[in-house]
């Protein structure tokens, strides 16, 4: 063991409870990858997913609407934001879906409501104690597991299926005395000598990138997707990861091209790109799905931001995707269009996304991708989004 490799790494960056109790993850039969990014606080869809094209869109977003030339455009509609331009290249290899006027199928405004919803996979924010990446995990034949690459336990990976979790967490340094002395006293328990010998087998893995603690603005996205994927790229690594960046609660000062918004999409799109590149072979059979909890109102509020909305918009990333397309069942942005009057209008279900993705990726069939969402049965998977 490299003992000053963990003082420099795992102290920092590692695991901060010894909770891995392997490094060699048991892989499921599918050779599949999955990864679930929770957005936390709802981002602006239309000010990362820009439907410039369409003929209501400049009156109503007034001094948020973007000029198409400073945009990606990917159609005659929709471009996107300036600070999405790196996933230009994922675009151009038919690696990314982008998902419009999507939208949990419980309606709130609430952060805690519209998380717990998003988390559990129902369509309701009370009803279950577990999340719907725990379920498909328990729905997933053979050996199987999955981590969260988070500071706590997202409540999506909560369950009985017992999960992973790695986190960057601060703790300070210590010396190798003290290491000795931690060893020589985990030594007389198996089970605790065993997670303690993994926790230093992992720091080692993870190496020694600075890393935040899940704040998107403190810049943490692209040093904690190059850790998830050295992690997720293992022959035995998990075949499902959770991870969350906060940060997107954007009510004042959101800003335009190169304002406080564009920047954390620039964070995002680096940070999916990063890990895209890091996991190597491994992306073959990756998928990656972005997601929040809700969009934001359609027009701008008084404090140069946006409130909570409704219906907002989705990534899905990887080669198992089809082809690059934009997954909308557009509503129009006119005044009668609006959700409410004030919110772009949900026409897909956030769970016919996710049905779609983990059913491309791991080859489930309908009764288990109705298990993993209960009472969803009339809920059909996107067709066309996967290959």
């Amino acid at each position: 063991m490299k003992r000053r490799d963990f003082v420099r790494t795992m102290c920092y960056g590692g695991l901060a409870t010894f909770s891995l109790p392997v490094v060699n993850f048991a892989q499921v039969s599918q050779n599949g990858r999955f990864v679930f990014i929770l957005l936390r606080g709802g981002f602006d869809g239309l000010a990362a997913l820009v439907p410039y094209g369409d003929p209501d869109y400049r009156a109503l977003r007034g001094s948020f609407a973007y000029d198409a030339s400073t945009l990606v455009a990917l159609d005659d509609t929709f471009g996107l934001a300036p600070g999405l331009s790196p996933l230009r290249s994922l675009w151009d290899a038919n690696q990314l879906a982008l998902v419009h006027a999507m939208a949990i199928p419980h309606r709130t405004r609430s952060h805690f409501d519209g998380q717990a919803v998003l988390e559990t996979g129902l369509d309701r924010p009370a009803g279950s104690a577990d999340g719907w990446l725990n379920r498909l995990l328990q729905v997933m034949s053979g050996t199987r597991s999955g981590i969260a690459i988070a500071a706590g336990m997202p409540l999506s990976l909560t369950g009985p299926y017992q999960v992973e979790t790695w986190s960057p967490t601060q703790l300070g340094a210590v010396d190798d005395a003290f290491l000795e002395r931690l060893a020589v006293l985990y030594r007389s328990d198996a089970a605790l000598q065993n997670r303690f010998e993994a926790a230093l087998q992992q720091a080692e893995l993870v190496g020694e990138e600075p890393m935040a603690r899940g704040n998107a603005r403190r810049g943490g996205i692209t040093p904690l997707m190059q850790a998830a994927a050295k992690i997720l790229r293992q022959d035995r690594g998990p075949n499902i990861a959770a991870m969350e960046f906060s940060g997107w609660d954007t009510h004042a000062n959101q800003g335009m091209a190169g304002g406080a918004l564009d920047r954390l999409l620039g964070q995002l799109a680096e940070g999916l790109v990063a890990f895209r590149n890091d996991m190597g072979t491994a992306w073959q059979n990756t998928t990656v799905v972005v997601m929040t909890e809700f969009g934001r109102t359609a027009r701008p509020n008084g404090t140069r931001g946006t409130d909570h909305g409704t219906a907002g918009a989705g990534f899905v990333l990887g080669p198992r995707i089809a082809k690059s397309a934009i997954i909308a069942d557009w509503p129009g942005l006119s005044s009668s269009a609006l959700f409410e009057g004030r919110d772009l209008k949900p026409t897909l279900d956030t769970r016919a996304v996710l049905k779609a993705a983990i059913a491309g990726t791991f080859d489930l069939t309908p009764a288990q991708l109705d298990r993993v969402f209960p009472n969803s049965s009339t809920v059909r998977a996107v067709t066309g989004l996967m290959a």
